[in-house]
């Protein structure tokens, strides 16, 4: 399976009143998405590995600088065409 490396972070927007809202960690780790796998077989891991303050079933994936949020029942593979220029930026 073809796996792409990206930078993780998350941002806890619950209160849209906070002018605080960074991404937290400062320093977005890596992780591995595999490329077939739909992403609701692995956000837990990003969650768990981010450490995120928020429950799971309040996550999803966002792509960032472009703002398009990722359809988790479906693969990256799948939604290689609404990806905007992401394949480039990661090769």
């Amino acid at each position: 399976m073809a796996s792409i490396t990206c930078r993780v972070q998350f941002l806890e927007d619950s209160d849209p009143f906070i002018c605080t809202n960074f991404p937290e960690p400062r320093r977005p780790p890596t992780v591995s998405l595999e490329e077939n796998l739909p992403l609701s077989e692995q956000i837990a891991g990003i969650h768990k590995l981010l450490e995120a303050p928020l429950k799971l079933e309040e996550c999803t994936l966002q792509l960032s600088p472009h703002g398009n949020y990722l359809d988790l029942d479906s693969s990256l593979a799948e939604q290689r065409d609404d990806l905007d220029g992401f394949y480039e930026d990661v090769g």
